[in-house]
């Protein structure tokens, strides 16, 4: 067999092997990636390059990622899963090592952009895979345990910077030697695995014309939440860092700051799904979205108030908007997964990744020239803003929409 999985076949019962590799290949991806643009914002930071600039890298990766995912679904759905993913983590593998000659900001702005040109096709490619290839009674665990070992990733990347400064270990070297890994690994476990499937006729797998308009109507209303969460954990994990660099904290501190929001990636979508199996996908959105109002009120208030106090709360806070962030992304991807097949999926899973990144994209620039602006307070008050625009969307679109993981 090929390696397309998609082209007039479907995989039908995937083994255990990529439910548990496209995760494996995620976590080092991601923490070779948050490793790269941590240690690139604070080498920009110490030579005084303004926070706005730093954002503007930053989201130079995720408008890589928002260009790729729109036409994601169309190279799926041509190429297939496997062949899409795999060459999609050597291109990546390589775009890293294109970082770690270069210096200067232009130089780094070219390779950020081309890693997430990549990243955007491994995204919609693993998670669309791995999304359909779950037992429909053990997806929660598997996108949860996906999801998982993303905030695992940003959370690890800053964590590593320090000690890799200390043992006097190039960062960027080491990013590049993670991402080649995780090239590697989807290799050896995932080309071959291709051989294991078995087929099913295309008028099983692809979606009807009926089905094909149907995930607009479950897919639609759920975009502007993306956008929000996109914002708010991936954004925010970006930014932060380097904020705190300008209130006086070194760098070690500035790097633990982004683990802590990578630890609330980790650690929160798994139970958030558990309790929206109990008290419904809508309620715990808005549950989501009130636990961030009250903290990024908390805040601002002491922003304004008391600027000492304020940037200590910057931990709990960065752990609270990495943790919704994600906690909201986990809950809108099982509902895909619940709801939509095959090409609906796939195309679903394309316009939801482009929504996210489109806030992560936002996120960095309009939060560094906040900060530019007014100080954590201006940056306080527009986050505390964003999560009240994001509970408004979800009492409004997401009336009839219920949590279903098992």
């Amino acid at each position: 067999m090929s390696l397309n999985s998609v082209d007039g076949a479907a995989l039908v019962l995937p083994s255990a092997r990529v439910l548990w590799a496209i995760p494996l290949v995620y976590l080092i991806m991601v923490t070779g990636e948050f490793l790269a643009l941590t240690q690139i914002a604070l080498l920009l930071t110490e030579r005084g390059e303004p926070v706005f600039s730093v954002g503007v890298l930053t989201s130079a990766f995720w408008i890589g990622i928002m260009l790729a995912s729109t036409c994601a679904a169309r190279i799926v759905a041509r190429y297939g899963h496997t062949r899409s993913f795999i060459v999609a983590t050597v291109v990546s593998s390589l775009a890293f090592g294109s970082l770690v000659p270069h210096v200067s900001y232009s130089g780094w702005l070219l390779g950020v952009t081309a890693m997430g040109l990549a990243g955007g096709i491994i995204w919609v490619a693993g998670e669309a895979w791995l999304v359909e290839s779950a037992p429909a009674e053990r997806r929660g665990f598997f996108v949860g345990m996906f999801e998982t070992s993303v905030g695992i990733g940003m959370c690890g990347g800053p964590a590593m910077l320090p000690l890799l400064i200390s043992n006097h270990i190039a960062p960027l070297g080491m990013a590049f030697g993670l991402t080649a890994f995780a090239a590697l690994i989807s290799i050896v476990l995932l080309r071959q695995h291709s051989a294991s499937f078995a087929l099913k006729s295309s008028s099983d797998y692809f979606t009807s014309q009926c089905e094909e308009t149907s995930w607009r109507s479950v897919a639609l209303p759920l975009l502007a939440i993306a956008v929000v969460s996109g914002v708010l954990e991936s954004g925010s994990s970006a930014l932060l860092p380097a904020v705190s660099l300008r209130l006086g904290f070194g760098v070690s501190s500035a790097a633990w700051l982004g683990s802590v929001i990578g630890a609330g990636s980790a650690l929160l979508p798994t139970p958030s799904g558990l309790l929206a199996d109990r008290i419904g996908l809508r309620r715990a959105l808005l549950l989501a979205w009130t636990i961030l109002i009250v903290s990024t009120l908390v805040l601002t208030g002491l922003a304004l108030t008391s600027p000492v106090f304020a940037a200590l709360v910057l931990w709990p806070v960065g752990f609270a908007l990495g943790g919704i962030g994600a906690v909201i992304y986990t809950l809108i991807v099982i509902e895909l997964g619940h709801r939509l097949t095959g090409t609906g999926l796939i195309h679903a899973m394309a316009v939801m990744v482009t929504a996210y990144t489109v806030g992560t994209s936002i996120g960095p620039v309009v939060g560094g020239a906040l900060f530019d602006f007014g100080g954590l307070a201006a940056l306080a008050a527009g986050l505390s803003a964003c999560s009240i625009a994001g509970w408004i969307l979800t009492r409004r679109r997401v009336a009839d929409i219920s949590a279903s993981l098992l």
